[in-house]
């Protein structure tokens, strides 16, 4: 299934968007390879190493660490930082496709800076043709590209392709392949050169193809290991932000328990509340119903002390009577006394009416004593109901201002149940933020948790992928060498036949010259 990134970095003050694709989702590795030969293929003449890439999260709308190929989606944005390059702020363009690269490669040292094709080394095929060995050949040993290959060129060519040749012979070979003797190689007389020395080209060519190949692995592996590195990097950071989220979770889970400890806590002081609240209710109307009690006890006082107070007025108008009555029985004990002295002749009836008048007023003496302790007994009940009267006021009025004190009080309780009721609201609030903070945290831990595993993954692929690297080029190592081996005996073969056929060309030229001087000799003499 095709796959497909767009990639933006900043090369040279230059910002490009190009769209990568892949036959199947990338491994991380596999991203950074493909992004740096597009972008090395697009600017070959500036470096290009990958420091750390990052993508958009199009849920959370911000860019993000690139660290594990978990998070990469299809046609998904990513944006990488060349190393050592200063960001240029700049909108990233559009999209679109890289132009056809070549892996660039850093030149060894005798070989030509620039490479073949102006610095790009392509990918040399095994069955190249002719004319594109003796090309490749050429511009390797060609290192400052005047298109000639002078002499310390050769040499140096074949000293760094590990051609072991004698001095002499390589002064040999130089010079068979200057043929005008100019002390130059042209491309013509390398041409003819090759065709002379065919095992000699394609040892050359093949030993220059086998290093380019171990150097792309070279960079490769270099590649590797700085993306194992970043990968490490990665590792740490996301160990230690898993390890922070860890810590953020157990203190968002102690700000949870706190949070409904606090809860508990502001729920049993709004109970308490209440229940005061409740019990000075109770206390409030027990006091309004005592007071209501002393209010009808105090009406009863006074209407008993209105009644005494008429029971006063009546034994003081007994007593009055009584007084009035007694003098009316002095006066008229004077007037039988009168009588008594005025008439003897009723003496006896004189003395007793005066007798029945002394009786009367002893009666009435008696009577008016009766009446005056009734007076008396309700001048102190009524003094007792005037003191009951005022004890019964004192009451009212300390129940009163106790009904005062208990309405305020009430009134502190209901303020402290409503703010019991907003600190429960407050601590609910609270515990409601610790428990979303306490998922986020989770869900942070989460994530970094996949992230650290991804990274100890990719960490592990990264390994996996240097040491199959180093195996392949060992291997690689090992086949030239053995190549190599099988080779030196086969070219200084080719070059001993050379000489011979050489020598032998020699000979023959100079008895076809001897011979055409013979017969032009004979010639001369038959004529």
């Amino acid at each position: 299934m095709a796959f497909s990134l767009l990639a933006a970095a900043d090369v040279a003050g230059d910002k490009q968007n190009f769209e990568i694709q892949f036959n199947s989702h990338p491994t991380i590795g596999e991203v950074e390879t493909n992004v740096t030969a597009a972008y090395q293929g697009a600017y070959p003449n500036h470096s290009f190493s990958i420091s750390r890439m990052q993508y958009y999260d199009e849920r959370a709308q911000r860019w993000s660490d690139l660290v594990s190929a978990s998070c990469l989606k299809d046609y998904m944005q990513i944006y990488v930082f060349n190393r050592g390059t200063v960001e240029v702020q700049k909108p990233i363009p559009p999209p679109r496709r890289p132009p056809v690269y070549h892996t660039s490669v850093p030149r060894g040292p005798g070989i030509s800076p620039g490479g073949p094709a102006g610095g790009e080394s392509m990918m040399l095929s095994d069955d190249a043709p002719l004319d594109e060995k003796m090309r490749v050949v050429f511009e390797e040993l060609d290192a400052n590209k005047n298109r000639t290959i002078e002499p310390d060129e050769f040499r140096r060519g074949f000293r760094v392709n590990n051609l072991e040749f004698s001095a002499n012979t390589v002064t040999d070979l130089f010079g068979k392949a200057d043929v005008n003797g100019d002390g130059l190689i042209s491309f013509a007389e390398f041409q003819r050169f090759s065709e002379i020395y065919p095992t000699l080209l394609d040892s050359l060519y093949f030993r220059i193809r086998d290093y380019w190949e171990d150097l792309r692995q070279k960079q490769n592996m270099n590649a590797s290991r700085e993306s194992l590195e970043a990968c490490k990097e990665s590792e740490r950071s996301a160990q230690v932000a898993y390890r922070e989220a860890q810590e953020a979770t157990v203190m968002q889970e102690k700000r949870l328990e706190s949070a409904e400890s606090a809860v508990a806590e502001a729920a049993e002081a709004e109970q308490q509340a209440k229940a005061q609240l409740q019990e000075m209710h109770r206390e409030l109307e027990a006091t309004m119903r005592d007071r209501a009690q002393k209010v009808q006890e105090l009406e009863l006082a006074r209407e008993k002390e209105r009644q005494r107070v008429g029971a006063h007025g009546e034994a003081q108008r007994e007593t009055e009577d009584a007084e009035q009555a007694l003098a009316w029985q002095e006066a008229e004990q004077a007037k039988a006394q009168d009588r008594e002295r005025q008439a003897a002749n009723a003496l006896v009836e004189a003395q007793k009416e005066t007798e029945r008048a002394r009786k009367l007023e002893a009666d009435t003496a008696v009577d008016l004593q009766a009446a005056r302790d009734r007076e008396q007994q309700a001048n102190l009940a009524l003094l007792e109901e005037k003191r009951q009267t005022e004890v019964a006021a004192e009451r009212l009025q300390q129940l009163e201002l106790e009904l005062q004190q208990k309405n305020l009080y009430e009134k502190e309780l209901e303020q402290n149940v409503a703010e019991a009721l907003a600190d429960v609201d407050v601590e609910k609030r609270n515990r409601d933020e610790s428990e979303r903070a306490l998922q986020v945290a989770r869900e942070d831990e989460r994530e970094a948790n996949v992230r650290h595993l991804d990274a100890v993954k990719l960490i592990e692929e990264q390994e996996k992928k240097i040491v199959a690297i180093e195996a392949e080029r060992q291997a690689a190592i090992q086949r030239r060498q053995q190549v190599e081996a099988q080779e030196r005996p086969l070219l200084e073969q080719e070059v001993r036949l050379r000489e011979q056929r050489d020598s032998l060309e020699e000979k023959e030229s100079r008895l076809r010259e001897e011979a055409n001087a013979f017969h032009s000799f004979r010639g001369g003499q038959r004529y």
